[in-house]
């Protein structure tokens, strides 16, 4: 037998190899099982994807024989390889590092690999509990062990880490054993469906016209943020659950998964797994090998989840579908949710994508039918719209970015018990350290770009390789020591915040502070719990998060997305605007959202502000037609970088002049001349690239295969690394 594998190699095709009749497996399907073979000098993993009785390699030497069959049963199922497929063909990228990339960690080593114990905790029912009576963290975790067994992935997934169980344990409190010998697939008759809500009519209609649906059919829930498009997603789910299917829900970020893990938990009893970056490598794998041995029936996770086998699939939802997190941005360069749009229809089941601001190419297939929309205008319960307010930076006194009219307002909400969200997407105390004297501006040494003073660590730091450097005491250039920092960031931010307001309680959010496993959750539950009365952050703050006591959110900084050369700044910050905006007035409380610029009078602010963002969107729309930007063109990118800058533009210019000598055979093509990133060099490797342009998307994957054939005739591998972008989120 003659069998295709993906290997992980930047080739883009497959490799023959031949099995011999001592390892064939009885009753066992090989194509998406691993194996072991020699690949060059090396032993590698590969994934079989095709087999035949008769050899088809008739180059030169021989059919190399593979070592061993790594699998009892397939790793991936006929519905991943084609999509896996799909994926190299579409994106053009070598199909090994495809299917490398879709494995867990543990799965890409030379190998089998095994499952190991599932530590289930159960109560000890006559234990005494009193030894604990002061131990919050201990308390909180017995609890929710005294109401069901609970594993030990549940419990991380809740927020509790293991030394509060391994100190419950060791007080003989709780007992270990291992579920593994007892697990068995999840029952579809015992999903015990808890604290469903009664659907309002917009979301009602929803759920009857999704539920209605056969096969394949792709659906946009546009709904306002508070408009309950979560209650939506769960009983949709739970009427796949009783089905007997699973189901797989995808969200942007980590920051989210904690509080849509415990949504799922509270209302299914049925195994719940997870998949993300935080995640060690062996709990990645064991959410995997849960699901495709259908011991668990809801997967919920970032974009790697996609490509998870779940053998009974039966409806994927993409939560804030909108979300650039979606877009993979090194190595296999994908877009989650276009992969999932496409997964959808190979398995022939619906998807759902919810979001309040809609991409502009999902409003898009929306006018073209691709997509059904549904619409649900109204906040759910009695909450109301929050109410816009512009705030005209050129006529106020601006103290560390805040002006005094937000001020007023601020100090007017707090003086009614109410919370307040400030959002500056600059984390860091200052963007500049500038010399008073000379204006010298502290740079990295590894990139083009200033350095960001950093109060808390007392560091510069710079974002684009997190390099930091100890702040100097003088000058380098004139070697006077007065130093400035200059421009707002969250700690600057939060520092004003608690000398004007010397009675609040504030708490900063962004990457910095939240740099410890379950910190997010708890700072979200003690917001929640009015222990804090005034949130600072980045736009983490403005996906996803619940905070019913919020009525102001007061955003302190927009003019710079208003003049961005990137052609979807427009839509990024109408998105972020409307997004944050729905963190306010969503109990029973009037909302008010206040925008601070010095351009009140730009059309991206008066169309959203006063029509909407639907309105927005279609503007947006008939520019980027008129404009032939996409989705109204096809986009790629040839990136180039190298650590010799010469060469790397001498790379990118050999290959513009080559596609411009091939560019006449394709009647749709533009291609524009080579320019340098807009941060030319980063971790000491400058950056080019050529952007090319065709209205044909097929014109456009036929000159992309035309590259990629003849690109080593000009490249230099020692001192260049190429790779071309297909669909890129946006001009670099």
């Amino acid at each position: 037998m003659y069998l295709q594998l993906a290997i992980n190699t930047p080739l883009y095709r497959t490799f023959e190899y031949k099995l011999s009749f001592d390892l064939k497996i009885e009753g066992v399907n090989l194509i998406g099982c691993r194996a072991l073979v020699k690949f060059g000098n090396r032993k590698t993993v590969g994934i079989i994807v095709e087999q035949s009785e008769k050899q088809t390699y008739t180059g030169k030497g021989a059919v190399k024989e593979i070592e061993e069959i790594l699998d009892d049963s397939p790793i991936f199922d006929k519905y991943n390889i084609q999509l896996l497929k799909w994926a190299a063909s579409y994106y053009h990228y070598p199909i090994g590092e495809v299917f490398y990339t879709a494995m867990p960690l543990l799965l890409r080593k030379p190998e089998k690999a095994g499952l190991k114990p599932i530590d289930l905790w159960t109560f000890v029912s006559d234990a005494d509990t009193s030894c604990i009576s002061r131990a919050k963290a201990c308390k909180a975790a017995l609890n929710i062990i005294r109401e069901a067994p609970c594993t030990s992935h549940k419990l991380k997934e809740l927020g509790i880490n293991q030394a509060i169980i391994t100190k419950l344990f060791n007080l003989g409190l709780i007992t270990k054993s291992n579920l593994r010998d007892q697990v068995h697939e999840w029952d579809k008759n015992n999903i015990s469906i808890t604290d469903a809500k009664i659907l309002n009519d917009e979301q009602q209609h929803a759920y009857d016209v999704i539920s209605a649906s056969h096969g394949f059919n792709a659906f946009v829930i546009n709904g306002v943020t508070g408009s309950g498009k979560t209650e939506i997603y769960l009983q949709l789910i739970a009427k796949t659950l009783k089905q007997g299917k699973q189901a797989l829900v995808l969200v942007p970020e980590i920051n989210l998964t904690p509080q849509t893990v415990k949504r799922f938990y509270d209302r299914f009893n049925v195994p719940i797994v997870c998949i993300h970056s935080s995640l060690n490598d062996n709990e990645r794998f064991e959410s995997f090998a849960m699901m495709k041995r259908n011991e668990a029936a809801i997967l919920i996770g970032t974009r790697s989840a996609l490509f998870a086998n779940i053998p009974n699939l039966g409806i994927i939802i993409i939560d804030e579908e909108h979300d650039s997190s979606y877009r993979q941005g090194d190595g296999f360069r994908y877009h989650a949710r276009d992969c999932a749009v496409m997964l959808a229809f190979i398995r022939q089941i619906p998807i759902i994508m919810g979001t309040a601001t809609p991409s502009i190419e999902t409003v898009n297939n929306i006018q073209k039918k691709k997509y059904t929309e549904i619409i649900l205008s109204k906040r759910a319960g009695n909450a109301s719209d929050a109410i816009f307010n512009i705030i005209d930076m050129r006529r106020q006194i601006i103290n560390h970015g805040i002006s005094k009219e937000l001020s007023l307002h601020i100090n007017e909400e707090l003086g009614k018990g109410n919370q307040v969200l400030l959002l500056i997407n600059r984390r860091g105390y200052s963007q500049k350290l500038i010399c008073h004297n000379c204006g010298y501006v502290f740079m990295c040494k590894n990139c083009d770009s200033n350095l960001t003073y950093h109060m808390t660590e007392n560091r510069l730091v710079c974002h684009h390789c997190e390099t930091k450097f100890i702040i100097p005491h003088q000058c380098p250039e004139c070697g006077f020591t007065e130093l400035t920092p200059t421009g707002n960031g969250t700690e600057q931010i939060f520092e004003h915040i608690q000398q004007l307001f010397p009675n609040s309680n504030p708490v900063r959010i962004d990457r910095d502070a939240i740099n410890r496993k379950g910190i997010l959750n708890t700072i979200l539950d003690d917001i929640n719990n009015n222990k804090y009365n005034i949130i600072i952050g980045t736009q983490m703050l403005a996906k996803g998060h619940h905070f019913p006591n919020v009525t102001l959110v007061g955003i302190i900084d927009i003019d710079s997305c208003l003049f961005s050369n990137n052609y979807r700044a427009h839509e990024q910050l109408a998105q972020l605007i409307v997004q944050v905006a729905g963190r306010s007035g969503r109990g029973e409380k009037q909302g008010y959202v206040y925008l601070q610029t010095h351009t009140p009078d730009h059309p991206v602010l008066s169309t959203l502000l006063n029509y909407g963002y639907h309105t927005f969107a279609e503007e947006c729309l008939k520019k980027r037609k008129q404009m032939m930007l996409p989705p109204f063109t096809n986009y790629a990118i040839l990136k180039a970088d190298g650590t010799e800058r010469e060469k790397v533009i001498s790379f990118i210019y050999d290959a513009y002049n080559f596609m411009n000598s091939q560019s006449s055979k394709f009647s749709n093509l533009v291609i524009m001349k080579p320019t340098s990133a807009y941060i030319t060099r980063k971790q000491n490797r400058y950056h080019f690239y050529v952007l090319i342009n065709s209205r044909a998307k097929r014109d456009l994957s036929e000159f992309v295969d035309l590259i990629i054939a003849n690109i080593d005739r000009f490249q230099c591998k020692s001192s260049v690394h190429s790779v071309i972008e297909i669909d890129p989120l946006g001009n670099e």
